[in-house]
């Protein structure tokens, strides 16, 4: 007997989505109750660093498990590159008890949700541009295909009993209206949603845990690209001591920024963007890094 989610892989693909089907994810299924009746999907992050380089990492523990919960673990896994590796077409452990949220009822939340793991750490590290669009493309194929609104998508912070906070860096209201917004959506090709998204990041810095612009960690505080931007400005002005150049009034004050790039001679602000990256950069965590750090 076939389980109920095995039209997944094609729906995703539909959509024009990069689908990896895992050996033998038409047959793999849970055995802690019931098989899926959904009514909703559920957006979860695996809290593993991921990256372009190693842009799924957690794929082989959604299929196996935990030493605590058996496996599978979701019904597929979104990497940071935004492919979609499909795991199960039965029940996945991934939801536990659910509350009651938006449209959806409360209940086991394993029958009520696809569940959508999205491959990204979620403390220090938000879900990249391409596996953000990535997961608005799949949720909302499902939702197509299981005849539900945009507000049957939920995280499991919404749902979730025992307090989680996934996903992580997402703006789970924000994540609807963008599901809504497919004509707009499809305006813009791909590559093109994606650059759109990673500027919007490297200007922003990730986004805190309710989707709000937090910039970078830095040892002066929480600085956005634009203030870190008029801080070197300022220091390379200040430098040259031109008087004429008011002192910063505030790190988004258009008229000190224009004020401060029209005292830089052509040839300085090559250099000063360049260090400008640099800085950004480096205070950019490695893998590693964020493994480290969420082990202390």
């Amino acid at each position: 007997m076939a389980l109920p989610l095995v039209w997944l892989a094609d729906a995703l693909r539909a959509v024009g989505l990069a689908v990896v089907e895992t050996d033998g994810w038409r047959e793999r299924t849970a055995s802690s109750g019931p098989q899926p009746a959904p009514v909703g999907v559920l957006e979860h992050h695996t809290a593993t660093p991921a990256s372009y380089e190693n842009p799924a990492p957690s794929v082989q523990l959604c299929i196996d498990g935990r030493p605590d919960l058996a496996g599978p673990l979701c019904h597929a896994v979104i990497g940071f590159d935004g492919t979609v590796h499909v795991i199960a077409a039965g029940r996945a452990n991934h939801a536990g008890e659910a509350k009651e949220s938006g449209p959806n009822p409360g209940g086991d939340g394993n029958t009520l949700y696809v569940g959508f793991e999205w491959d990204y750490q979620g403390v220090d590290q938000g879900p990249s541009p391409e596996q953000y669009s990535a997961a608005l493309k799949a949720t909302r194929a499902v939702l197509e295909h299981l005849g539900r609104p945009a507000d049957a998508a939920r995280g499991h912070k919404e749902t979730s009993v025992t307090g989680k906070i996934d996903p992580g860096h997402v703006d789970m209201d924000r994540f609807r209206a963008d599901l809504g917004n497919k004509d707009q959506e499809d305006q813009m090709n791909p590559e093109q949603d994606a650059i759109l998204r990673r500027l919007e990041h490297e200007l922003l810095g990730p986004r805190g845990p309710n989707g709000e612009i937090q910039g970078w960690h830095t040892e002066v505080g929480p600085r956005t690209i634009v203030a870190m931007l008029v801080d070197l400005v300022n220091t390379v002005i200040g430098k040259e001591q031109a008087p004429e150049i008011p002192p910063q009034t505030g790190a988004g004050d258009p008229e000190a920024i224009k004020k401060a790039f029209q005292a830089l001679p052509p040839d300085q602000a090559a250099p000063l963007l360049a260090e400008l990256v640099r800085i950004q950069q480096d205070r950019q965590l490695t893998p590693e890094q964020y493994a480290e750090r969420a082990q202390q």
